[in-house]
């Protein structure tokens, strides 16, 4: 006999059934029961699962009031720990779940193979340069000839003051811990991580941010020093793109 989840257990210890769980959250019976089962193939991956899980905790907690208290935490590791995510990073969790394009990776060039590469092409153009002037000295007789003096040009007193382009990201954690990637125009990763309630992060990119950010309702959002608040519910993943216009 196959153990029981904790998830399993918590809904019983609450007195209520799968059919009266689907009926108070939405979630179809076939999608519990395969999260009782440590599953995540019926939810759609493990970044879907982590949001159905915590939305059950919240029923269960608000049936069983301060008689017993449901950790959603708890039942999100416990899930976790099935499906082996420890050796893979958010990005890839995302990716596998598609939610999100496999960030394509960067080719990396060491200082020193250009240092080396830039110091063999300067010495091939001054070895060139020397024997080029070598003849040129050799055939030519050098006439000299008048130098014309201009007088130094008189500078404008305005200045003119360019701002950067490109889109300026300030994430804040107002609630619990929310997980978020971040990648650029190109698909390269930016930021894979989590931010807690307190925690502030900010990011830049000239041209485009890619959001990913799951339990949307945990993290406040500012762009472009436009407060956008949160933009999500707890549990909820949200996919955002944000430009120099804001959000696109």
């Amino acid at each position: 006999m196959s153990e029981v989840s904790s998830l399993q257990q918590a809904r019983e210890a609450a007195g209520l059934s799968v059919e009266q769980i689907s009926s108070l959250t939405s979630i179809r019976t076939a999608v519990i029961k395969d999260l009782e089962f440590n599953s995540v193939n019926l939810s759609g991956g493990i970044a879907y699962a982590r949001g159905h899980i915590r939305t059950i905790a919240r029923v269960l907690n608000a049936k069983t009031g301060k008689a017993v208290i449901i950790d959603a935490d708890l039942l999100v590791k416990e899930i976790e720990a099935v499906q082996n995510l420890d050796n893979r990073t958010m990005m890839q969790q995302l990716a596998e779940n598609n939610v999100l394009e496999v960030p394509k990776e960067r080719v990396r060039i060491k200082f020193s193979t250009l240092a080396t590469a830039s110091i063999s092409i300067l010495s091939i153009g001054f070895v060139a340069q020397i024997a080029i002037n070598n003849v040129s000295a050799t055939n030519t007789v050098v006439t000299p000839k008048p130098v014309a003096v201009k007088a130094p040009a008189v500078e404008a007193n305005t200045t003119t003051v360019t701002l950067p382009d490109g889109v300026n990201l300030v994430l804040t954690g107002v609630n619990g811990r929310s997980w978020v990637g971040l990648t650029n125009a190109n698909g390269e990763q930016v930021f894979d991580g989590q931010i807690m309630a307190g925690q502030i992060q900010s990011f830049s990119d000239p041209q485009v941010l890619k959001a990913i950010i799951g339990n949307a309702g945990a993290v406040s959002i500012k762009v472009n020093g436009k407060d956008l608040g949160v933009v999500g519910s707890d549990g909820q993943v949200v996919r955002l793109d944000f430009d120099a216009n804001k959000l696109l």
